[in-house]
């Protein structure tokens, strides 16, 4: 039904974030010593995972992005660069690396353009409905200390933990895959 119709129920919507401290020696009044987690329903947790089922062929990213895939990881990245550059440095070339630092990127991918990049891709209206619906119906409290916050809707950002969360982002962040 949810296919069908492009509506998720409310609750799948809803998250409870739970601050974690980073670092127990460091200062616990300072927000950057915190990252919130968000706790989701188990049933939106299985749903992500039909969602993959149906939709991960649409849902690629560029081989050599190395990010949140299955068959990749930092040490591929690594080897890479590695590579390359003695790759160039053996042809006596300079080399020139630039790194960007993209913390807390999964909080600010913005709804918007990823259901346009979404779109471009040729993605089944089916899985934009029900993902539009969806984040239109992100809501969270944040838990602290036993209490619960008032609700706030979530504006950007993926969730932290989610299943379809890594993939998304990757999409996101691959602006030039031709899908």
């Amino acid at each position: 039904m949810i296919l069908k119709h492009g509506s998720v129920p409310d609750s799948l919507g809803h998250g409870v974030v739970i601050p974690l401290v980073k670092n127990a020696d460091g200062n616990r009044f300072v927000t950057d010593n915190y990252r919130g987690i968000t706790i989701s329903p188990v049933i939106s947790k299985m749903f992500e995972s039909l969602l993959m089922l149906l939709f991960d062929d649409k849902l690629t990213s560029d081989p050599l992005q190395f990010g949140f895939k299955q068959t990749s990881s930092c040490n591929h990245a690594l080897f890479t660069l590695r590579t390359v550059v003695h790759h160039h440095v053996a042809d006596n070339s300079t080399v020139n690396i630039c790194a960007l630092d993209i913390s807390k990127a999964f909080d600010r991918v913005d709804h918007f353009a990823l259901l346009q990049l979404l779109m471009d891709r040729n993605v089944p209206r089916a899985f934009i409905d029900i993902l539009l619906n969806w984040l239109m119906k992100s809501y969270v409290c944040v838990r602290w200390c036993g209490t619960l916050s008032f609700w706030y809707r979530i504006n950007a950002g993926v969730r932290q933990g989610g299943i379809l969360s890594p993939v998304l982002f990757a999409v996101y962040m691959d602006t030039d895959c031709e899908a």
